[in-house]
């Protein structure tokens, strides 16, 4: 006989694929159908909009810009309005909606916030976390001092880095011809 039945060199130890490829092709079809179905549905209640009759605050004046600034002290102020802790969600609400209105025209609503420098920490983040709670639409820019604004100071002759046999004005003689 030309075939040989059996193994004369004992075990194998290959692995048949074939099963494993079946099972992995079987999961993804399930998947792939099953995927569309499974849809989350999150229940979301919308709040009302206030009727403008029940609005306590007036609105804030037409602006082109808000910015939001944490003094020295810890007292918030809106462009040129103090604010207390009491009215500060309401003021900043009532901005967004002002510079949500003006969407169109104005781009999305940003706010400005600027921290003085020696601000309480705790003051400052609570600012920001009063303006991430009054909406979420708010896009929040940090203004910062710019370091241009600076002025070096000019180098004195003799000062390390400077050229030896240089003349004051930072250029060295030129030597005879």
């Amino acid at each position: 006989m030309g075939m040989d039945v059996g193994s004369k060199g004992g075990v194998r130890s290959d692995i048949n694929i074939t099963p494993l490829v079946d099972v992995v092709l079987v999961l993804l079809i399930i998947f792939m159908v099953l995927t569309p179905l499974m849809e989350k549905e999150i229940g979301v209640r919308v709040p009302e909009d206030i009727p403008p009759d029940q609005i306590t605050e007036p609105p804030p004046p037409d602006l082109t810009q808000v910015v939001f600034k944490v003094d020295e002290a810890g007292n918030f102020h809106i462009n040129n309005e103090t604010l207390t802790d009491a009215n500060l969600m309401d003021r900043l609400k009532a901005y967004y909606k002002l510079s949500k209105s003006k969407e169109a025209t104005q781009g999305p609503p940003v706010i400005f916030f600027d921290a003085e420098d020696k601000a309480k920490y705790v003051r400052v983040v609570k600012a920001l976390d009063s303006i991430r709670d009054s909406s979420s639409g708010w896009t929040i820019g940090m203004m910062t001092e710019s370091i241009k604004s600076e002025t070096a100071p000019a180098p004195t002759p003799g000062t390390p880095g400077e050229t030896p046999g240089a003349t004051p004005g930072g250029t060295a003689p030129t030597p005879p011809k």
